[in-house]
Order: C-alpha cells, then structure tokens, then sequence
C-alpha cells in the first residue's frame, strides 16, 4: 500500500523523479546500466570513430544518456514526461484493494473496474511500481547490444586505421 502511494503521489504530482524513486529496484537498476551503458558507448564513439556522418549519428543517439548527470535524471527528463500521462488514468480512483502474489515478490493494487497495477519486492525487501520491468529490460538488452556492435565497429575503425597507416 505504501507503494502504490509513493507511485499515485508520483504521478498525480507529475513527479518523474519521485516516479523513478517509486519504480522497482531491479527497474532502477535496469536503467542504471542502460545509461552506464550509453555513456561508454558515447565515450567509445568519440574516441574512436573518424569523424563523419556515422559518427555524428552515433554520438548524437548515445549523447543524452552520457550527458545526464544520473539515471534518475534522465528518466525525470527523457522518459517521465511521455509516461506521467499514460499512468494517470491508474490512480483516478483509489484501489478496491491490494493482493500478494504470486510468489511472495509480487503484489497487485487491485482498481475498481478491475484494472490491476503491479508492484514488485526488491532484494532490498522495498516494493516499487513494477509495471516498467519487463520492458525495461528489453531496453537493456538492446543497450548491451548496441555497446557490443559500438565496440566492434570501433575495433573495425582500428584495424583500417592501422593498415591504412603502413
């Protein structure tokens, strides 16, 4: 129950950093690598590309999330503002009521028309909006991907210069 306050406070506020602080721990967590991720990525980018088109696309698609100063900063930024409109409609009418399960990891605020927001426990043993989780980690796959075919692209970058040097 004290979740979903945090989250409906959140949102009806139109709070993205107090949303971000509502989210789950494994969603925080989540968004922490991304943006880990991006900003070596971005790093990456600008050390070891040649200057051009590509690299200019690069840097520019990696540069918000290596230029913000945290995770929670470039959610309240970047990802609050679209999102804050869409959970409205979730905390207009308070919950009929809170269920546990499955699992004792996993909680639900049950609403009046029947609508159910999720609420995931941590390992820290704090609950949080868990209703970003799973694509939350979707994102994280495609970031670590991204970084992966960032490094190789880079070492591609490398060895032309190095051959083009002999």
């Amino acid at each position: 129950e004290d979740a979903y306050q945090r989250f409906a406070a959140a949102v009806a506020s139109g709070d993205g950093g107090a949303l971000f602080d509502a989210l789950d721990q494994e969603t925080r967590w989540a968004l922490m690598t991304i943006q880990k991720w991006h900003r070596e990525a971005y790093d990456i980018v600008l050390s070891n590309y040649p200057e051009g088109p590509e690299r200019e696309r690069e840097a520019h698609r990696f540069e918000r999330a290596a230029t913000a100063s945290s995770a929670r900063e470039l959610f309240r930024v970047a990802t609050a503002p679209r999102l804050i409109p869409m959970l409205a409609p979730l905390v207009m009418d308070t919950p009929a009521s809170f269920e546990r399960g499955p699992g004792d990891d996993r909680a639900a605020a049950v609403l009046p028309n029947g609508g159910r927001i999720l609420f995931l426990r941590g390992q820290n043993g704090g609950w949080g909006f868990g209703g970003l989780a799973q694509g939350t980690e979707e994102d994280k796959n495609r970031a670590y991907h991204d970084l992966e075919v960032v490094r190789a692209s880079a070492a591609d970058y490398e060895r032309a210069a190095a051959r083009a040097a002999k």
